[in-house]
């Protein structure tokens, strides 16, 4: 073992509980899968029971701390929980069918905060925009108080961006001296909301015996252990915490043990998540399926820019109106095929698919590009405009090509899911035609346009005058539109959905759908389907989707936004550290959020890094108007480094095509250019890209550190950053220099590891001297250290 044991052999023997007993679960559990903590809101919080389990009406009894109030409803279907929880973690526990489930329950972490303005001269309208409110300053207009403004919110604790609108006019907060850039060439103020600097506490996988585990903690005393959704009891001494697997885990091919803690200072841990085959501790990531999310690396093919495979279903738009740039390309089922059977993608690494939309789309050109003195339409090329939502498009190929798409993937031990576009459908759309009362107005009550209002409007704008905004308020549209969508799953052997404009639809809908799928798929055939949403938004509202009656996870774009300030134009890594840490907070240390190196409505990192598109361009406007160049050698340095943080951090790794070897693109339609595959058709500079990236995806295939393990903060600077990961004796330390000369970055190593097997994966010159590592990076360099 690489793990130095502080504890002796006899302290845990003391610990270990002995033989393996069963806990009192049925044999078929109410709660499919793992129920997500619930995080308690101020005053009251209500449990959709349905979110949770199978049959709410088998409910018996609900059990809560004693100072909370709860009261289940006369149809079972919500619990309603009001009061404050005294300690930061508890449990609520509930009984259906005769058998106890619990629930981890998080104390309410909001606070009420003033905010206020005073003008320099007269103004007649101040608001607030920002993460804290979904970047719509309607939701926090000031009131004018003597000669000062002020708006009074309640807000969770944690960092936030934002900037005032006064008179119509953006603008920092002047009374606020801290700062960033908003990525685009300006800055945004930032507020903090409590108690950023309290130290958390660390809990840790330590050993495992038999049944018996042991994890380390400064808190025995606090830890709470879940196996399934089953507290376990536990025993403590020291800061070290035993806990005994039951036997009823032997009957599981998989089941999970999860595990938190807090401080006396009320900061939580880390959450601990253990798989398990059979009872036994999963050790060797080899023994992991593709029906493991957590070792799912993704990779978004935009269909018709990917490959032509069959050039017989290649047909473009016949409109003299589209530039070339906006029309078919002739990428389609069989060119995807084709590259999974050639071994591109276990070549480069990645083991699941998402597929832009396959619905058939228009035949004719639809919106406008004016500007720069390009003109141009566009055609439905990229599947985001549906005429059908049961039907392919037969421009990408037969409904046995698709078959043989998901069957070729699947015996090469991927997975594939499916961007699905619920929120709203084309103008020649049969919903649309048939019943164009279900959708939304298209005007506001003022007489303008309501288009492109993606936050004043959240849940009723268009995004184009031709694409109307599906009414989910009504619940035949709900009906009609989840049936839409659990055709694909039934009909197909699908493992998932991206969904697109997640934050534009109703939560309604996506209940409806989750418990579709659950009733139809899931419960019958044990087949799970991974869902993962697109919100652009604060983390709270993103959080929103994200519970075991909704969506599994949702693309992370906070972090993306701080990646790319941080690695693409050299913001401070500490802004980085704090953006991750808040994640954390939202979402969980073993999250499966979509953490994307770039996607098909982005300017390409790399171009931006580079300097070929500025930050404050319009990105779009320079595809159109110029050609592009290939990148500054520095560029593919900072590319490979954003790589590296997310094939390193806790969540699933999201490549968009091309990014793994650097290809270069403005803004839509330039960075949805042909993928290039041979290594004749790359530069020096892209195939030794390639070839960073293969070996980072062959990294978190093979480190179980990286997929289950924890993760702790080391060193941060304004260039430098340092964490590790630990899963029981293995760890994975991940150190990186992005400032402008050479620089020995110096670790603080954690005490339970003999380092002495340490090896730098990349290369770096290190070495280990009194509980410290000291490594050498070059500017724009990475290293990963394994043990």
């Amino acid at each position: 073992m690489n793990k130095v044991l502080k504890f002796t052999a006899t302290l845990l023997v003391l610990l270990s509980i002995g033989c393996s007993s069963p806990i009192k679960a049925p044999q078929e559990s109410q709660v499919f899968g793992l129920a997500t903590p619930v995080q308690l809101e101020f005053g009251e919080t209500e449990l959709v029971t349905a979110d949770y389990f199978i049959d709410p009406v088998l409910i018996d009894s609900v059990a809560a701390p004693e100072e909370l109030k709860v009261n289940l409803s006369e149809d079972k279907l919500a619990i309603t929980i009001s009061g404050s929880l005294e300690k930061p973690l508890d449990v609520l526990e509930i009984w259906a069918d005769g058998f106890a489930y619990d629930f981890l329950l998080k104390q309410s972490n909001k606070e009420e905060i003033t905010i206020t303005y005073e003008p320099e001269q007269s103004v007649s309208s101040v608001k607030l925009k920002g993460e804290m409110n979904n970047w719509n300053p309607n939701a926090a207009v000031f009131e004018k108080k003597g000669e000062t403004w002020e708006t009074t919110m309640l807000v969770n604790k944690g960092v936030y961006q934002y900037v005032l609108v006064v008179d119509g006019q953006e603008m920092t907060d002047p009374a606020n001296p801290n700062t960033v850039s908003n990525g685009m060439g300006g800055t945004n103020s930032v507020l903090t909301v409590g108690n950023m600097e309290a130290k958390k506490p660390a809990l840790q996988t330590y050993d495992h015996s038999g049944p018996s585990l042991y994890l380390k903690t400064a808190f025995p005393e606090n830890t709470i252990v879940f196996w399934e959704n089953y507290q376990l009891s536990t025993r403590h001494q020291d800061q070290i915490v035993s806990v005994e697997i039951p036997a009823n885990a032997d009957d599981f091919e998989r089941s999970e043990i999860r595990a938190w803690t807090f401080a006396e200072n009320g900061q939580l841990s880390n959450d601990v998540l253990i798989p398990l085959q059979n009872g036994q501790v999963i050790t060797d990531t080899g023994q992991l399926t593709r029906h493991d999310y957590q070792g799912w690396n993704m990779y978004f093919v935009l269909i018709d820019r990917f490959k032509d495979g069959n050039s017989a279903n290649t047909r473009k738009v016949d409109d003299p109106n589209i530039h070339p740039k906006a029309n078919y390309y002739g990428g389609d089922f069989a060119g995807i095929t084709q590259k999974i059977q050639d071994g591109y993608f276990e070549e480069i690494g990645v083991n699941t698919l998402w597929l832009s939309p396959i619905t058939q789309n228009p035949e004719g050109a639809y919106g406008l590009w004016d500007k720069g003195g390009v003109t141009t339409t566009f055609s439905g090329y990229h599947g985001y405009w549906p005429v059908s939502s049961s039907k392919l498009d037969d421009r990408f190929g037969t409904e046995e090509e698709f078959r043989e798409l998901l069957d070729v993937a699947h015996q090469n031990n991927m997975s594939v899911i499916l961007d699905y576009v619920a929120n709203h459908v084309h103008e020649e759309h049969p919903v649309y035609q048939r019943n164009p009362e279900w959708a939304t107005d298209l005007y506001l009550p003022d007489g303008t346009l309501n288009t492109e209002k993606w936050d004043e409007h959240r849940l009723t704008t268009w995004f184009d005058t031709f694409m109307p905004t599906l009414d989910f308020s009504k619940q035949e549209v709900i009906e009609t539109m989840t049936d839409s969508a659990l055709f694909w799953v039934k009909e197909f052997e699908l493992d998932g959905f991206r969904h697109d404009a997640t934050k534009h639809i109703q939560l309604e809908f996506w209940r409806t759908l989750t418990r579709k799928i659950k009733d139809s798929v899931t419960i019958p055939t044990g087949k799970r389907v991974f869902q993962i949403g697109e919100t652009y938004g604060s983390r709270e509202l993103i959080a929103s989707y994200i519970n075991s009656g909704m969506l599994d996870s949702q693309f992370d774009f906070n972090i993306y936004d701080a990646g790319l300030n941080t690695f693409g134009q050299g913001n401070s890594f500490e802004n980085l550290r704090t953006q991750l840490q808040e994640s954390f907070n939202y979402y969980g240390y073993h999250n499966l959020m979509g953490y994307i190196s770039g996607n098909h409505d982005k300017t390409r990192f790399i171009t931006l890094t580079s300097g070929e598109v500025r930050w404050d361009e319009d990105g779009k406007l320079a595809g159109w108007t110029r050609e592009i160049e290939d990148p500054e050698a520095f560029a593919y340095d900072r590319l490979s480094m954003f790589h590296a943080f997310n094939q390193t951090i806790p969540g699933i790794p999201v490549t968009y095509q091309g990014d793994e070897y650097g290809q270069p693109g403005a803004n839509d339609p330039d960075n949805r250019r042909w993928m290039e595959f041979e290594k004749d058709e790359l530069s020096e500079h892209e195939l030794r890209n390639r070839n960073i990236y293969t070996k980072l995806t062959e990294l978190r295939t093979s480190e179980m550190p990286l997929l289950y393990g924890d993760f702790q903060f080391h060193t941060t600077t304004e260039n430098t950053l340092a964490y590790s990961r630990a899963y029981f004796e293995n760890q994975v330390i991940v150190v990186f220099n992005k400032g402008g000369q050479s620089e020995e970055i110096e670790v603080e190593l954690r005490e339970e590891f003999d380092y002495s097997q340490l090896q730098a994966q990349f290369g770096h010159d290190f070495r280990v001297d009194e509980g410290r590592l000291f490594v050498t990076l070059q500017p724009n360099q990475f290293e990963i250290l394994t043990l």
